[in-house]
C-alpha cells in the first residue's frame, strides 16, 4: 500500500482534473485559417519563444498531418476539426453546394434562424445555424458528458468557423458582421448577446486611425519576393501592395469599406482576440470545477492570405504577429487556469497554393485559370455537342471553379438531356484544357467507386455525402489557380491538405512526432482525453501520450 507521504506527492504533483480522469478546468481550440505546414517551417527562426515554439516545447507538434476529403475549404476544414469525422460523416463537403432545383445552398445555412445583434434578435435578416451537420460536434460530446454548467463558447471572423466550432451546444457562436464590424451570432443559440460582447462591440472602429507597418527590420522579411509584388491584390481591399498601410484609407469616418481593410489586416486578429479575453473575463471560464471550452478560430489569416500570398511581406507580418498574439494567449491562460492546468489544441482548416509566379513555385510549374471565361467555353461546347439551337440562360454549368462543380439541371432537364450524360462530356472536355489534370463524375457512390486514380478516388470518397458533393469534380496540376485572387486554396495537392496539429497538455506529451495523422485526430484526442461520449465513432484517432 501507498504510504501517506507519496499519497500527498502524487496529490501535489497531479492536478485534480487528471485524478478524476476529466479534463482540466478549461480547454481551448485555436484554428489559424489559412496555415500550411511550410509557411511555419519557412519563418519559425523568426518565431519568439512564447508562442509557436512554446506549443512545441510544452506540447506536441504533429508533423505530418493531412486533410484526406476533397475540398480543403473553410467549411469542411472546421466542421472536420470540430467533429474528428470526415465529410463523408459530417455532412459539411464545401462551403456552398446546389440541390436538384439549382437552389444554393450556404454550408451553415439556416433559413429559421435569425439575426442576433447587440439590440437583440432582427427578424429581417437570416443567421447561420449547425443544422446541416449530420454528426455531434466536440463541442456536443463536452455538453453531454459535463452537463449545463459546462461553458462552451465559438468565435471567428467568419460564421462558417465560429459555428462549425460551437456545434449544437455552444453557449454561443459569435462572428463579425462585415458590414457594421460588430459581433453578432444567431437566434439558434439564444435571443441575445451576453453583456461583454455588447461592451466589446462598442470596439469596433478603434483601430480606424491605425496604420499596419511592419512590426520588425528588413531582415525579418528577407524570404519575402519584395513589397510590391504584380500578382498582389491589395487595391481591392484598400489597403494597397506596399507598406505601410492605412486601415482608414479614404474613407471619411469608420464604414464598411474600413471594416474589410481591417479584416484583412493583422488588427483584424487582434480585435478577435480581445473577444476572446473578453469572453474569458465575462464568463469566468476555467475559475470552477466543471470544465469549459473556448473554439476561437483567426480568420483574418486567410483573408490577408488571399490577398497578398504567402511569400509576400504582408503574410509574413501576419505571420510575426500571430506568433505574438500565441505567446500573449498562453501567458493569459497560465494566470487565468494556472500554467499545465489547461489543454490547448491548435491547427489549420487548409493550406494555401503559392502564387505560380512566386518563387515558392518552381519555375515553369503552374499557371493562372480564367473559371469564368472556362465556364463560358464548356457551356458554349456542350451546346454545340447536343446539336442544341441556343445556350439556354445560365448554361449548364453552375459557378465552375476547382474541385467539385454541379450542372444546372433546370436547363438540362428543359434540354431533355440526361444528367449523366451531359457531366461526362463535360469532364472530357475539362481533361483537355490546360492546367487540369483530370475531372471525374461523382453524381453517385458508383462513380466515385469507379474512379482510377486512387490518389484522386481516396478524398473524394471522404467527402461522398449524398446531394453535396457535386456532379463533377476538377483537379488540378500543381501550383495552377484561378485568376481572380493572390492565392487560394481547396484541391487536395499537399501544398493545401499538409496542415500542423499542436496538442498540449499532460495527456500528449511533448516534442516533434513525425506520426502520418489527420486533422480529424484533434478532436478524437480531446474527447479521449477528457472520456467524452460521442454518438457515433469518429474518423480520427487520439494521439495520447499518457494512457
Amino acid at each position: 500500500m501507498l504510504g501517506l507521504n507519496k499519497i500527498l506527492m502524487i496529490a501535489l504533483l497531479f492536478p485534480l482534473w487528471a485524478m478524476a480522469q476529466s479534463a482540466p478546468p478549461l480547454t481551448v481550440v485555436v484554428v489559424i485559417d489559412q496555415l500550411p505546414l511550410y509557411l511555419l517551417d519557412r519563418n519559425a527562426d523568426l518565431f519568439g519563444e512564447g508562442g509557436f515554439k512554446r506549443l512545441e516545447r510544452d506540447g506536441k507538434l504533429f508533423t505530418e498531418c493531412r486533410y484526406s476529403h476533397a475540398v480543403t475549404e473553410t467549411g469542411p476544414g472546421h466542421a472536420t476539426i470540430s467533429t474528428g469525422c470526415n465529410p463523408l460523416h459530417h455532412g459539411i463537403v464545401s462551403n456552398v453546394w446546389y440541390d436538384s432545383t439549382d437552389a444554393e445552398h450556404y454550408c451553415f445555412g439556416c433559413p429559421d434562424a435569425r439575426r442576433v445583434s447587440e439590440i437583440g434578435v432582427d427578424s429581417t435578416a437570416a443567421a447561420a445555424c449547425p443544422d446541416n451537420f449530420r454528426c455531434d460536434a466536440l463541442a456536443d460530446a463536452w455538453r453531454r458528458s459535463y452537463g449545463s454548467h459546462a461553458k462552451i463558447f465559438s468565435m471567428s471572423i467568419k460564421d462558417r468557423a465560429a459555428v462549425a466550432l460551437g456545434g449544437h451546444s455552444a453557449n454561443l457562436a459569435s462572428w463579425v458582421n462585415w458590414s457594421d464590424g460588430k459581433f453578432e451570432s444567431s437566434s439558434y443559440y439564444g435571443n441575445a448577446l451576453p453583456e461583454w460582447c455588447v461592451e466589446y462591440n462598442r470596439n469596433w472602429s478603434s483601430y480606424f486611425d491605425k496604420t499596419w507597418e511592419k512590426l520588425r527590420g528588413p531582415e525579418s522579411y528577407a524570404g519575402a519576393d519584395g513589397d510590391t509584388l504584380a500578382y498582389e491584390m491589395g487595391d481591392r481591399s484598400g489597403l494597397g501592395n506596399s507598406f505601410p498601410k492605412s486601415l482608414r484609407g479614404e474613407s471619411l469616418e469608420p464604414d464598411k469599406a474600413y471594416v474589410r481593410r481591417m479584416l484583412t489586416s493583422p488588427f483584424g486578429n487582434d480585435y478577435l482576440y480581445g473577444l476572446a479575453l473578453s469572453c474569458l473575463e465575462g464568463e469566468r471560464l476555467g475559475r470552477d470545477s466543471v470544465p469549459d471550452l473556448l473554439c476561437v478560430s483567426f480568420s483574418c489569416n486567410d483573408v490577408c492570405g488571399h490577398t497578398f500570398g504567402p511569400q509576400s511581406e504582408e503574410v509574413i507580418d501576419m505571420m510575426l504577429r500571430t506568433d505574438s498574439l500565441l505567446a500573449d494567449l498562453l501567458t493569459r491562460l497560465d494566470a487565468v487556469a494556472g500554467a499545465g492546468n489547461y489543454w490547448f489544441a491548435l491547427t489549420a482548416d487548409h493550406g494555401v497554393c503559392p502564387a505560380c509566379e512566386s518563387s515558392l513555385a518552381p519555375r515553369g510549374v503552374g499557371g493562372r485559370i480564367d473559371f469564368g471565361t472556362m465556364q463560358d467555353s464548356l457551356n458554349a461546347f456542350l451546346t454545340h455537342k447536343f446539336a442544341l439551337n441556343e445556350l439556354p440562360e445560365g448554361g449548364f454549368v453552375l459557378d465552375l471553379g476547382a474541385t467539385t462543380n454541379f450542372l444546372r439541371m433546370n436547363n438540362v432537364r428543359q434540354a431533355n438531356l440526361d444528367a449523366r450524360t451531359v457531366a461526362q462530356a463535360a469532364v472530357v472536355w475539362l481533361t483537355s484544357r490546360p492546367g487540369v489534370r483530370n475531372a471525374v463524375v461523382t453524381m453517385t457512390a458508383n462513380d466515385v467507386e469507379a474512379i482510377a486514380d486512387d490518389v484522386l478516388r481516396r478524398p473524394i470518397e471522404n467527402s461522398q455525402y449524398a446531394g453535396r458533393l457535386g456532379d463533377f469534380y476538377l483537379h488540378l496540376r500543381p501550383y495552377w489557380q484561378t485568376s481572380s485572387i493572390a492565392a487560394t486554396h481547396g484541391t487536395i495537392h499537399e501544398y493545401d491538405t499538409h496542415v500542423p496539429l499542436y496538442l498540449m497538455g499532460r495527456p500528449f506529451g511533448t516534442g516533434r512526432s513525425s506520426v502520418v495523422c489527420d486533422p480529424t485526430d484533434a478532436a478524437a484526442s480531446l474527447g479521449a482525453a477528457a472520456g467524452v461520449t460521442w454518438e457515433t465513432p469518429r474518423d480520427g484517432q487520439a494521439r495520447l501520450s499518457v494512457p
